[in-house]
């Protein structure tokens, strides 16, 4: 318990350092309306901030959200992937990440997510409870899942995958198990649910 305390406040520092060294990029998404992409938007009941700009693997066609910095929890939202695109851009050729294939059934939108999350490099990714889900209008499908740092830091994580008019929309929320997770779900529920697609 000690361990993980421990390795949460230095987590806490290291996001503060990246905060204050990429200050200049981050962009504030207050409560309200946020737009994520053409005719896309939710509805944040929080100031958030957009860091989208400072992550590794960042594309144009996915927004990065955090309230308490990148290690401590972040909010993926993407507009319409078509066939092709990626929730994480790979860093270099030799190691590619998973793209959006046309015609994927549910499952193998489900391993897109995994195999997303561990191109983050986590560790034991694992997904849960698949069910019924919606982003906006899209029918698509809901999911817990749970994964490790390579440190051995328990992260849970949440999120819908939907499919409409041949795009596939992403909202993933990742946090650390212990607290950070369980203080902004509500939220990021809230956020699911007033989902709306153009």
């Amino acid at each position: 318990m000690t361990t993980l305390r421990t390795t949460i406040r230095l987590l806490g520092i290291a996001a503060a350092v990246l905060s204050l060294a990429a200050c200049a990029s981050v962009v504030a998404a207050p409560a309200g309306a946020f737009r994520v992409g053409s005719g896309y938007e939710v509805s944040l009941g929080r100031d958030w901030s957009d860091i989208s700009a400072v992550m590794a693997g960042k594309t144009r066609k996915v927004r990065l959200l955090s309230i308490d910095g990148p290690l401590l929890n972040r909010l993926y939202l993407t507009d319409g992937l078509a066939p092709g695109d990626f929730l994480i851009k790979p860093e270099i050729k030799e190691r590619p990440t998973p793209v959006i294939r046309k015609d994927m059934s549910a499952s193998e939108r489900l391993e897109f997510i995994t195999d997303s999350v561990a191109a983050l490099e986590y560790q034991r990714v694992e997904l849960a409870k698949p069910r019924p889900g919606r982003i906006g209008e899209a029918s698509g499908v809901r999911f817990d899942l749970t994964a490790q740092t390579r440190e051995g830091l328990d992260i849970k994580g949440a999120g819908v995958i939907a499919e409409r008019g041949g795009k596939t929309y992403v909202l993933l929320y990742l946090a650390p198990a212990e607290h950070y997770f369980d203080a902004s779900l509500a939220e990021v529920e809230a956020i699911m649910a007033s989902a709306r697609l153009g």
